[in-house]
């Protein structure tokens, strides 16, 4: 076989401009208008004598580039191309000054979506790969999570191992702060372990851990392909500290709904399909939530949502006692905490409560993700004396729940009883059906009774 001792590319080249032959190596100086690393890749992943039927197989499974044209491909470039499109996901005006060590190769890349340095580990065989990536910005538009989404949707037999960080990170318009991913390949291409994802800004951190694995992956496999309609499972463990609640939400497009607010969210959650795309049918889990020194505002609930639900404003036309105000303006909390699972897409809790300056809020019922509905009971407890607060502020046992803690109330503060109100939440998240619920009497002792 021939070997290259050295060599010049170049290819769209404009007046003035050159691709000088280096003492060693290939170089290549390359304008496009539109360059696709896909389709480059499958065309040198399948060696030269190759008939058809290989070359198909060889795009389908992305092999390693073929010795026999190892040699001609360049050590160091120079690409330009106002559309760059690599995995599914486009780049507009790109500038890439790069160069290639065996299977290695390093650049330093500027585009209208990021700027920073790449290093990618081709395959050696079979497999996808390492990504290393140092960005000072990394945009995502919406339309192109879109494209990435279903890129993952189609469920690729091998994903990239990554090490990445971006300082300055930007998803479907949002600014997200800095992100950190160190995600891995394991059992054959079968899992993709995401060892670390995090994200930091000013008012939350949010870090994870995960997988991204077949279903059938612990079941014995069959002789041949991977099935087609082979699905995977994501799974998902995470905290998120928040600083500042209604900064955050703000910064994701939910502005003036919380006011402060500082706390914690943590647990497991678990779906069907890729990790960018909640399959909500699917969705199961738990966390725990709680947050202190916070407040609800008036808000437009289709911006607020489920959030409008919690903050109660539905509720003012319905109370009869004098903290009505409270929630027509948006309630303050000492604390909001509570338990919650998912299972099939549907959230329910039994022990959410919220604690205020004149009354406090416990919630039992469940939402319904995808439909945006929910039906709640809430129950709204005045504030009578220090006793009241006390018992209110304790934590409520999920294994116990909001029936058998308002027995326990209502024993010990009788007086809450009568002024306690309660309410049944239902209908859609945008346009909750507020029903009071009549409480009964509590039952008289029988004459010469013993109580």
């Amino acid at each position: 076989e021939p070997r290259v001792l050295r060599g010049a590319i170049g290819v769209g080249l404009g007046p003035g401009e050159s691709a000088p032959i280096p003492e060693q190596g290939v170089y290549a100086n390359i304008s496009f208008a539109q360059f696709q690393v896909d389709a480059w890749e499958a065309l040198f992943s399948t060696p030269v004598s190759a008939p058809a039927a290989a070359s198909a197989a060889a795009t389908s499974r992305g092999g390693a580039i073929a010795p026999a044209v190892q040699g001609y491909l360049p050590t160091t470039a120079v690409l330009r191309a106002r559309e760059f499109t690599v995995t599914g996901r486009t780049f507009q005006n790109v500038l890439v000054g790069g160069s290639r060590e065996g299977l290695v190769w390093r650049a330093n890349v500027d585009a209208a979506q990021l700027n920073g340095y790449l290093e990618y580990r081709q395959p050696s065989g079979s497999g996808a790969g390492r990504l290393v990536a140092r960005l000072a910005r990394l945009s995502i538009a919406a339309s192109a999570a879109s494209d990435v989404e279903s890129l993952l949707d189609e469920q690729p037999a091998s994903i990239p191992a990554l090490d990445i960080v971006v300082d300055d990170f930007e998803l479907r318009g949002r600014k997200l702060g800095r992100l950190e991913i160190d995600a891995v390949n394991r059992s054959g291409g079968s899992e993709w372990r995401l060892n670390k994802l995090a994200l930091t800004m000013p008012e939350a951190s949010f870090s994870a851990t995960g997988n991204w694995v077949a279903v059938s992956a612990q079941q014995p496999a069959a002789r041949g392909a991977r099935a087609a309609a082979e699905r995977r499972r994501t799974v998902m463990n995470f905290r998120l500290d928040v600083a500042d609640a209604g900064q955050l939400l703000s910064r994701i497009g939910m502005k003036d709904v919380v006011r402060r607010g500082r706390g914690k969210l943590e647990g497991q959650v678990a779906w069907l399909g890729s990790p960018l795309a909640l399959d909500y049918p699917s969705l199961g889990g738990s966390f725990v939530v709680n947050v202190e020194a916070g407040q609800f505002l008036k808000a437009d609930p289709g911006l607020a949502k489920l959030l409008g639900v919690l903050s109660l404003q539905s509720l003012p036309r319905r109370l009869t006692l004098d903290f009505r105000d409270v929630f027509s303006e948006g309630f303050p909390f000492d604390f909001l905490r509570g338990d919650v699972t998912i299972a099939q897409g549907i959230a329910a809790t039994n022990n959410l409560q919220m604690k205020g300056v004149n009354a406090a809020v416990l919630m039992d019922g469940r939402a319904d993700i995808a439909r945006e509905t929910q039906d709640i009971k809430v129950v709204v407890v005045p504030e009578i004396n220090a006793g009241t607060a006390s018992l209110v502020a304790s934590v409520i046992n999920p294994a116990v729940g909001l029936g058998s803690f308002l027995a326990q109330l209502f024993l010990r503060e009788p007086l809450s009883r009568a002024a306690t109100q309660e309410f049944q939440i239902d209908g859609t998240w945008t346009e909750p059906r507020v029903t009071r619920v009549v409480r009964p009497a509590p039952a008289a002792p029988a004459a010469g009774g013993v109580n």
